[in-house]
């Protein structure tokens, strides 16, 4: 009994901690969260990034950092965005499941007419509490923010102030993804 009781309480804590999240940054694959791309013209691209954030600005630095990486990886040494959109859907969200699990002894004492017998013996509880948004008093809201890029690239000096060095923006928002 002992044996199943730990079994079914690592089993519980693999599929609990399954649901842990990624990091943000990463390829979207069919729709999800992260960065995608597409190319319009050989020196003009879109670049969107979506993510699940209680924070708007994630996204827009994550849709630069990959335009910078985007504008190195063309072979090019700056970017101008020429048209940003960012959508935000609120949603909410349930507070995250828990697992429990404790180890308690049980006395039961029965008497008779003339003596008491006392029995001690283990007890063993695994709690699950899998929150499927029925009690709506301890939510927590999150967004759903998509941040569009259309940029052009090119290759010299930037030509104003307007455009960004790509080297640049990665030197400083690749700190971002690394403390996250």
């Amino acid at each position: 009994m002992k044996y199943l009781m730990t079994l079914l309480t690592l089993t519980l804590l693999v599929l609990v901690s399954g649901c842990t999240s990624k990091p943000d940054y990463r390829l979207a694959i069919d729709g999800s969260v992260g960065y995608s791309e597409q190319k319009i013209t050989d020196d003009r691209y879109r670049v969107q990034f979506k993510s699940h954030s209680k924070l708007v600005a994630d996204a827009s630095d994550y849709a630069l950092l990959r335009a910078a990486e985007l504008t190195q990886a063309q072979g090019y040494d700056w970017f101008v965005v020429t048209s940003k959109e960012t959508f935000v859907e609120s949603e909410k969200q349930p507070d995250r499941s828990s697992v429990g699990f404790t180890q308690t002894r049980q006395i039961e004492r029965n008497c008779g007419l003339l003596t008491c017998e006392t029995r001690s013996r283990p007890s063993t509880a695994v709690g699950v509490n899998i929150n499927a948004g029925i009690d709506n008093t301890h939510r927590n809201d999150r967004k759903e923010v998509h941040s569009i890029l259309e940029i052009r690239m090119g290759k010299g000096l930037k030509p104003n102030e307007d455009s960004y060095g790509a080297q640049d923006v990665i030197d400083n928002l690749s700190e971002k993804i690394n403390q996250s």
